[in-house]
C-alpha cells in the first residue's frame, strides 16, 4: 500500500497574486512525500490546507476517499483538497477494539 509521509508538523504561508494584478490570494500549504509500492525512495510534493487547519502531526497517513472526484469524462481525480487519515501501526490497530 502507498502511503504520505509527514516529517514535521510544520504549516508553509504562501501568497498568489491574483490575474491582472488583482487581490493576493494567501493559503498555507505542507510539505509531504509519497513513498509508492515497489519503489526505493518517496517523491516530495506540498498539500494544500484548508483556512484555520493545523498542519498534520508527523506521521504515516492515506489519502481519504473524499480526497478522489470524478471529472467531467469520467476519469478518476485527486480533488482540490487531500484529506489524510493516520495509518495506525499494527499494535496500535490490534489494540484499538479492545479499548472501546
Amino acid at each position: 500500500m502507498s502511503k504520505i509521509i509527514i516529517r514535521t508538523a510544520v504549516a508553509i504561508p504562501r501568497s498568489i497574486r491574483g490575474k491582472n494584478n488583482g487581490p493576493s490570494f494567501n493559503f498555507n500549504e505542507q510539505n509531504a512525500a509519497i513513498m509508492k509500492d515497489g519503489e526505493d525512495f518517496p517523491h516530495p510534493f506540498r498539500i494544500r490546507l484548508d483556512d484555520g487547519q493545523p498542519p498534520y502531526p508527523a506521521g504515516e497517513y492515506t489519502v481519504d476517499g473524499s480526497s478522489f472526484v470524478v471529472g467531467q469524462y469520467g476519469d478518476l481525480q485527486m480533488g482540490r483538497r487531500v484529506v489524510l487519515v493516520p495509518i495506525m501501526p499494527p499494535a496500535a490497530a490490534m489494540a484499538a477494539p479492545a479499548a472501546k
